[in-house]
């Protein structure tokens, strides 16, 4: 069962969400703070996140910093639910899909299929291209401007990770946690070596499209 995870700002404001995606065979949480997020986070990564922006003058931005504590609820696609097409934020690439409320159930199932259905390409997709670089996740092969890279299998882990998450900034502990694992004793510091030596096979003409983000981590940065 897919799970899809409600956030706003007010629980009763999120339940009416919930109820109407429970209702349409999802699994279902909800967020409305700090706490409950973490409870939510607690019982399983969202393939899916609706954000609740319906009240007036939404704060797009305190919702956004919930978000980025959870690398696994930040990672996935994003509708919102709003009342009117006047918000700045739906212009933003933040948010994957949006939907007027009140909605009906019916657009509702749609546009929670298509997300849904966008997730799991992005998982299972095998190229990822960018600026000349190739990343072919099935074959594990890399290349630049047609240039194969020898990369080791945790340098390909890390570019790989951060190649289709792109845009978006990660953390040293983050970057751990997913590429080498949970399990994993060493330092912080092997991250930064595996992009330093990254960066170095990519070579002077594309060493940035992996970006230092400082005090924070590293993001790809499609050019």
């Amino acid at each position: 069962m897919p799970r899809v995870m409600v956030l706003g700002i007010s629980e009763g404001d999120v339940s009416g969400i919930a109820a109407a995606v429970a209702g349409l065979n999802y699994f279902v949480t909800s967020a409305w703070d700090d706490m409950s997020l973490a409870d939510a986070v607690a019982n399983g990564s969202p393939e899916i996140v609706i954000v609740d922006i319906r009240m007036p003058n939404p704060d797009v931005v305190a919702i956004k910093n919930m978000i980025s504590e959870y690398d696994q609820v930040g990672e996935a696609p994003r509708l919102v639910v709003c009342r009117n097409t006047k918000l700045p934020e739906l212009q933003s690439r933040y948010f994957d899909d949006f939907m007027l409320y009140p909605f009906d159930n019916d657009e509702l199932s749609m546009r929670l299929m298509r997300l849904l259905n966008k997730s799991q390409k992005t998982k299972s997709g095998t190229v990822v291209e960018a600026n000349g670089l190739v990343v072919d996740t099935e074959s594990f092969e890399v290349t630049v401007d047609g240039r194969q890279l020898s990369l080791t299998f945790k340098e390909f882990e890390l570019l790989r990770f951060l190649a289709t998450r792109s845009g978006r900034v990660h953390t040293r502990e983050a970057l751990l946690n997913q590429v080498w694992g949970y399990e994993y004793f060493g330092g912080l510091r092997t991250v930064d070596v595996h992009v330093r030596r990254i960066r170095a096979k990519l070579g002077p003409k594309h060493e940035d499209l992996v970006q230092t983000v400082h005090g924070v981590g590293y993001k790809f940065v499609r050019k």
